[in-house]
C-alpha cells in the first residue's frame, strides 16, 4: 500500500532555524564583547530589505500593482503599525543584550499576547451574555507572566524594561494586523510598499539616530577580531529571520523547484509551535555550546507552559473550524503575510477573517453548549494550576535561611562631598538589619572632601562607633579601600563592608546583606554579579570597559596562583563585604602595585572596581545567584551560590 507524499513546508523550517540561529549567534557575540545590538539590527534589516526589493523585482505579479486610495485614518493605522514594528525590533535586540537569561526572553516574546488581547477586546464588545472563560484565560495568562518574572534570578531593571517594551510594541503591531486595520501595500504616490517592509524601513533611520546619540564610535571595545564567523552566521540568519512570510515562501519554493523535498508526514505545524522549537534551539545551545544548564527554573517552565496553553483555542481544536495558527506570528519577526497572494493584494485579516481563525464559540444560541463547557473547563483547569503554582512559590517552597549570624563588622565609607545626612543613611543601611543589629560595629569614614567632620560626629548613630580618617583626593574609592587594607595596621573586624557614601541601589544592597551576610562570608559582592569574562583575554562589559589581557592575567595570576583565569565575575559600584581572613591572605605586593598604578592612571580605577572579587580570591560567583532585583522581590538560593565562604577544610 503506497502512502502519498507532499512537499516539505521549507518556509516554516527555514524560519525557525533562522530565528533560533540568529538568537544564538547574538548571545555568543554579546557574551564575547560585541555590545552593539543596533549595529547588528541595522545589518539584518538592510539585508532583509534588499531581499524584499530583489524579490519584488523578480516577481512577475509585482507588475500588476494598482494604486488604491487610502483614508487618513487608514494611513494613521499603517503608520502606527510601522512604528510599532520598528520600535519593537530595536528593543527586542537590546533586550537580548541586557538579559542574561535568553530563555526567558524567548518565552515572553514567543507567547501570543495579541491573541489574548484580541479575545479580551471581543469579550468587551459582546452584546449578549458574556462567558467567564475569556476573563479567566486572561487572568491566568497574566498570573503566569508574573510567575515568570517573579522567579527569575537574573532580573536586571534595564533588561526587563527593554523586554517588556518590545512585547508591547510587537503586540500592538500584531493586534492591528489581526483587527483588519492595516492594509498592504502602503501607497506613496506611484510607489507601493507592503506594510511590514515599511516597518523595516522605519527601523533604519531610527537605529542610525540612536547609534549617533549613544556615541558608539567613541567606545574602545569595538573589535571584530575572532568574531568573523559568528558575524557571518548572524548576518545570514538575522536577515532570513526578518524577511516577510511571502518572500520566505517565494525563496523556499525556488529552492524546492531545484531540489524537490517531499515527506510522508504532515509537517505543517503552523506558527503556534514556533516558540517551542526556538526554545529547543536555545536550550540546545545552553547544553552544547555554553557548557552549562539553563538558569530557568522549573516554576518558570511550568508557568510558561500554562500561559502558552491559555492562548490555544481549545474550541477551535474540537470544532469543525480548523485551527492552523497562521494568523499569529512569532517575535521578533512579525511574518504577517501568510496568505499566498501577490504583494499588492496583501491585507491584514478582516474582522470576519479573525472570527474564522478564532471561532465565535460564545455566540451559540445554546448558552450551555458543549463548546462553552469545554472552553470553561479548559481555562478553569489552567487557572487552578496557575494558582497552585503561586501558592507553592509563596507558601510551600522551602526557604533557605542564612546560616549563623555575622559577628563584628567594620563599615568603611569612602566620603568626598556627599551630604552628611547621606553618610548617616548609608551607615544605617547595615546597622538596622536584624543580622547586624546588636553586634559590635565600627564605622570608618575616609574623608577626601572638605565638609565638616564635627557635624558628622554629632549626627552619627549611637549604635556604631565612628572613626574619621583624612586622605588625599586621588584614585577614587579604589585608593580609599586599598589604603584601609594596606595602612590600617591590620586591625580589622572579622568582616569589612566597603561602600561609597552614596551607594547605588541601597534597597537592593540591603536585601542582599540581609539574605547572604553570614558568619562564614569570605567575599560577598553587593552589586550586579555577572560572568562577563570567559578568560583574561576576552574581558569586557556593556559599558564599553575593556582591559588588556596581559594586565588581567598578571592581576589574576598573582591573586589566585592556583586557579585558571576563566569565568571571571566582575564586581561593580565599589560595594562588597570581605573577611579579615581574605584581607590577610591577599597579595600585599600586588595591592601596593595596583595602588601606585591607580594614582598615576585614574582610568585604571574602572579595572580595579571590577576586580575586587579576583583580588580577594573569589574570582567566580555561581550563575545560580539572583540579581539584586530578583533577590529584592524574594528569590533566594543557598548562601554559597552568591559568595565565597571561609570554611575550614
Amino acid at each position: 500500500m503506497s502512502v502519498s507524499t507532499q512537499p516539505l513546508p521549507c518556509h516554516h523550517i527555514v524560519r525557525v532555524v533562522a530565528i533560533g540561529t540568529s538568537i544564538v549567534t547574538a548571545r555568543h557575540l554579546f557574551a564575547d564583547g560585541f555590545h552593539y545590538p543596533l549595529l547588528m539590527l541595522l545589518a539584518h534589516v538592510s539585508i532583509a530589505l534588499g531581499l524584499e526589493v530583489f524579490g519584488t523585482r523578480t516577481d512577475v505579479s509585482a507588475t500588476t500593482v494598482q494604486n488604491r486610495s487610502h483614508s487618513w485614518t487608514s494611513r494613521a493605522w499603517q503608520a502606527l503599525f510601522a512604528v510599532a514594528v520598528a520600535v519593537g525590533l530595536i528593543f527586542t535586540y537590546h533586550s537580548f543584550l541586557h538579559n542574561r537569561n535568553t530563555t526567558l526572553c524567548v518565552m515572553l516574546l514567543g507567547l501570543d499576547w495579541a491573541a489574548v488581547l484580541n479575545r479580551a477586546a471581543r469579550w468587551l464588545h459582546q452584546d449578549k451574555l458574556r462567558s467567564i472563560d475569556i476573563p479567566l484565560s486572561v487572568a491566568t495568562f497574566l498570573l503566569c507572566i508574573v510567575l515568570l518574572l517573579w522567579k527569575e534570578n537574573w532580573l536586571v531593571g534595564k533588561g526587563i524594561e527593554f523586554l517588556l517594551i518590545a512585547v508591547v510594541c510587537m503586540t500592538i503591531a500584531k493586534y492591528l494586523w489581526l483587527s483588519g486595520l492595516v492594509e498592504s501595500p502602503v501607497s506613496f504616490g506611484t510607489i507601493n510598499v507592503d506594510a511590514y517592509s515599511a516597518g523595516l524601513a522605519v527601523c533604519l533611520p531610527l537605529a542610525v539616530f540612536l547609534l549617533a546619540v549613544t556615541g558608539w564610535y567613541n567606545r574602545r571595545d569595538f573589535c571584530m577580531t575572532g568574531r568573523v564567523i559568528w558575524t557571518l552566521v548572524s548576518l545570514t540568519a538575522g536577515a532570513l529571520s526578518l524577511v516577510s512570510e511571502t518572500r520566505m515562501k517565494k525563496f523556499t519554493s525556488l529552492l524546492q523547484e531545484k531540489v524537490p523535498l517531499n515527506t510522508r508526514i504532515d509537517f505543517d505545524f503552523g506558527r503556534p509551535v514556533f516558540p517551542l522549537l526556538v526554545l529547543a534551539i536555545v536550550e540546545g545551545d545552553n547544553w552544547l555550546m555554553e557548557h552549562r544548564p539553563s538558569t530557568t527554573s522549573g516554576v518558570q517552565w511550568l508557568g510558561f507552559a500554562i500561559a502558552y496553553l491559555t492562548t490555544i483555542d481549545i474550541t477551535g481544536l474540537t470544532s469543525t473550524v480548523a485551527f492552523t495558527g497562521e494568523g499569529t506570528s512569532y517575535i521578533p519577526i512579525p511574518g504577517f503575510k501568510s496568505q499566498d497572494e501577490p504583494a499588492d493584494q496583501m491585507k491584514s485579516p478582516t474582522l470576519e477573517d479573525t472570527e474564522a481563525m478564532y471561532p465565535p464559540e460564545f455566540t451559540c444560541a445554546n448558552e450551555y453548549s458543549l463548546l462553552r463547557y469545554i472552553s470553561l473547563a479548559w481555562q478553569a483547569s489552567l487557572g487552578i494550576l496557575a494558582v497552585l503554582l503561586v501558592v507553592y512559590c509563596a507558601v510551600l517552597a522551602p526557604h533557605i535561611e542564612p546560616g549563623r549570624r555575622s559577628w563584628d563588622l567594620d563599615i568603611v565609607i569612602a566620603w568626598y562631598d556627599e551630604p552628611i545626612e547621606q553618610v548617616v543613611r548609608t551607615a544605617q543601611l547595615a546597622l538596622e538589619l536584624p543580622n547586624i543589629a546588636g553586634r559590635k560595629v565600627r564605622t570608618i569614614v575616609y574623608n577626601k572632601g572638605s565638609l565638616n567632620e564635627t557635624e558628622l560626629q554629632l549626627n552619627f548613630p549611637i549604635e556604631s562607633s565612628l572613626v574619621i580618617r583624612r586622605l588625599e583626593n586621588v584614585g577614587r574609592e579604589g585608593d580609599t579601600y586599598l589604603s584601609h587594607v594596606l595602612d590600617s595596621e591590620k586591625v580589622w573586624a572579622s568582616h569589612t563592608l566597603f561602600i561609597q557614601a552614596e551607594p547605588h541601589e541601597p534597597g537592593y544592597l540591603q536585601a542582599r546583606l540581609e539574605d547572604y551576610f553570614v558568619q562564614d562570608t569570605g567575599f560577598l559582592s553587593l552589586s550586579h554579579v555577572r560572568n562577563f569574562c570567559s578568560s583574561c583575554d576576552a574581558c569586557n562589559d556593556h559599558s564599553g570597559w575593556t582591559e588588556d589581557g596581559t594586565v588581567l592575567r598578571d592581576i589574576f595570576g598573582r591573586a589566585n596562583p592556583s586557579k585558571t583565569c576563566q569565568d571571571i565575575s566582575l564586581t561593580y559600584r565599589g560595594q562588597f563585604v570581605v573577611s579579615s581572613r581574605r584581607m590577610k591572605q591577599a597579595n600585599q605586593e600586588l595591592l601596593r602595585d595596583l595602588r601606585s598604578r591607580l594614582i598615576n592612571d585614574d582610568h585604571f580605577g574602572y579595572t580595579l572596581e571590577r576586580s575586587w572579587g579576583t583580588l580577594f580570591q573569589c574570582p567566580t560567583i555561581s550563575e545560580r545567584c539572583p540579581t539584586l532585583l530578583s533577590g529584592w522581590i524574594g528569590n533566594r538560593v543557598a548562601v554559597e551560590d552568591c559568595q565565597c565562604l571561609d570554611r575550614e577544610s
